[in-house]
């Protein structure tokens, strides 16, 4: 089902408006032009990594932004942002909080990782990516460590019962463990080869305590690709037991699916203008819902499901034909949102306890400003079912925060 939207408003930090990325910058700059570049040095921030926090009704900010000012808490009641000043511990290489930003109730504390944008030439500058913790009450950071020297951390998932993160490095792929008490890492599995970026964008960890993610097959045999060259795995740290599956995410073109899919929108898939232009199910976002499924977005725009107990995969339907779905979120009444979306061709999607069909609302556009975001990566939802949106990889103006109200 397509549906129009009931509410879409634009939040912005910063308004930088940015000119020649099709021009002079794709294809063509390095890392140190666009650091060099005052508009771009300050005005090319993305909103990566956006949570809810239940206990003071605060939305945190994860950005990426290449001056490593890299997290705000944006109060909804006063539309207001407040800078939390990273800049008391990042280096010039962390530019962004990507995908990690993980609240932890008990503790009161957010636990999140820094990654990069330099270029490989840099790396023996660069030290790696940090393991941070933000208490909330007391405004302090706590560099917890660097989990893998070099390697910028591309996401993590928490284990806060056991004590433990669980991560993805960049740009070489590795799965890494870290322990909370005794602040050590262990690398566990390589899980890339030559031809892919395999990681999941976000692992989860199950009620069992399995973590599940994704790998890319080596082959270093055979040049032919087999039929599953990115699959699931899961592990857990009692007995450092791996579960690698022959298998992974389904693909647009399979014809088995629970759904059928929402209407498409007008706008093709852009996806053959990115390094993911064939369909290998890569898995763009990972939500576990507390009990028995993992949903799963893959970047060519398929929601799935993975049964934890079984480990069976089942596509749900097709939902966002723009390619990219790298958000979810669960409503406090088990509600499913996603989002994602390219080139301004983004759209939400809803799918309500014991419904028999999705809903997708497009034309996300603040009439106020006649514009919407870019690209959508990453979704928050509060406790009245309010979503926050946010944007990443505007290359004509700085990205923003969105909130959107849906219809009842």
């Amino acid at each position: 089902m397509h549906r129009d939207i009931t509410e879409l408003k634009a939040h912005k930090l910063r308004d930088y408006r940015l000119q020649g990325w099709e021009e002079k910058i794709a294809g063509r700059w390095h890392y140190r032009d666009l650091v060099g570049d005052a508009d771009w040095r300050n005005g090319w921030i993305s909103f990566d990594s956006v949570t809810w926090n239940p206990d003071d009704g605060a939305v945190y900010c994860g950005l990426n932004s290449l001056d490593g000012d890299l997290l705000y808490r944006f109060d909804p009641e006063t539309e207001s942002f407040t800078g939390l000043n990273t800049r008391r511990f990042t280096d010039k290489f962390d530019s962004k909080i990507h995908r990690n930003l993980l609240y932890d109730r008990s503790g009161k504390a957010f636990y999140f990782a820094t990654s990069l944008l330099h270029d490989v030439d840099q790396q023996r500058e660069a030290p790696g990516g940090k393991i941070v913790r933000y208490d909330v009450a007391a405004g302090r950071y706590d560099v917890l460590g660097i989990p893998a020297p070099m390697l910028y951390v591309q996401s993590l998932a928490a284990d806060f019962g056991r004590g433990l993160l669980y991560g993805f490095t960049y740009p070489a792929e590795a799965f890494f463990s870290f322990d909370l008490q005794t602040r050590e890492s262990r690398i566990l599995a390589y899980t890339g080869n030559a031809q892919f970026f395999s990681q999941p964008h976000n692992p989860v960890v199950d009620g069992q305590g399995w973590v599940w993610g994704t790998y890319a097959e080596t082959r270093a045999w055979d040049e032919k690709l087999s039929e599953h060259p990115i699959r699931l795995f899961k592990y857990h740290p009692e007995g450092d037991r791996f579960v690698w599956f022959p298998t992974g995410l389904p693909r647009k073109s399979d014809p088995v699916q629970l759904f059928p899919d929402p209407p498409k929108p007008p706008g093709e898939s852009l996806l053959h203008e990115t390094r993911h232009a064939a369909d290998f199910g890569f898995c763009d976002s990972m939500l576990y819902d507390g009990g028995r499924y993992i949903y799963a977005g893959t970047v060519a725009g398929v929601l799935a499901r993975i049964d934890t107990t079984t480990g069976r995969v089942e596509k749900m339907a097709h939902v966002l034909a723009a390619g990219r779905f790298p958000s979810l979120a669960l409503g406090g009444d088990g509600t499913l949102y996603g989002g994602g979306g390219l080139r301004g061709n983004t759209a939400i999607i809803r799918l309500r306890p014991g419904a028999s069909e999705i809903e997708l609302f497009s034309n996300l556009i603040d009439p106020a400003i006649n514009d919407g975001p870019a690209r959508i990566h990453e979704i928050a939802v509060d406790a009245t079912n309010c979503l926050y949106l946010g944007e990443n990889d505007n290359h004509h103006r700085s990205s923003y925060l969105w909130t959107a109200q849906l219809p009842g």
